[in-house]
């Protein structure tokens, strides 16, 4: 229904990039779906977490490259402002995300989960992730 409907742009925004960045912002998150592991799976993973890792950081620029793309300081200004904020989430996420790992000492997501002592520990760490 999304892309059936009547595109709006604005008039002096950049058309090219003001197209792309969304399409390229969803494809990020459909690349998240290939880090699942499944019993179908035909490639393994060994540095899971590394990937999540770096695919996140990716989102900064999809958000910062939206509002340029609109050409409208305040557009800009507001991506300037949400990037900021996305990374400084991520730097809470990455901190206590790489707890469980150093605790099993592996950055793949199948051997993580394995480990269900280090999954007990998840609770408080969820609350320091929410209170942060």
């Amino acid at each position: 229904k999304l892309f059936l409907k009547e595109t709006i742009k604005p008039q002096h925004s950049n058309n090219i990039m003001f197209t792309i960045v969304p399409v390229l912002g969803f494809s990020l998150a459909l690349m998240f779906w290939g880090m699942m592991s499944s019993k179908y799976i035909s490639y393994y993973l060994l540095f899971s977490l590394l990937l999540f890792f770096c695919m996140t950081s990716l989102n900064v620029y999809v958000i910062l490259l939206s509002g340029w793309a609109s050409n409208s300081m305040y557009a800009f200004l507001g991506a300037l402002r949400a990037s900021a904020q996305t990374i400084s989430y991520e730097i809470s996420m990455i901190v206590i995300l790489l707890f469980p790992a150093f605790l099993q000492w592996t950055f793949s997501w199948d051997n993580m989960f394995k480990g269900y002592g280090v999954m007990i520990l998840m609770i408080p760490v969820g609350v320091a992730w929410m209170i942060s």
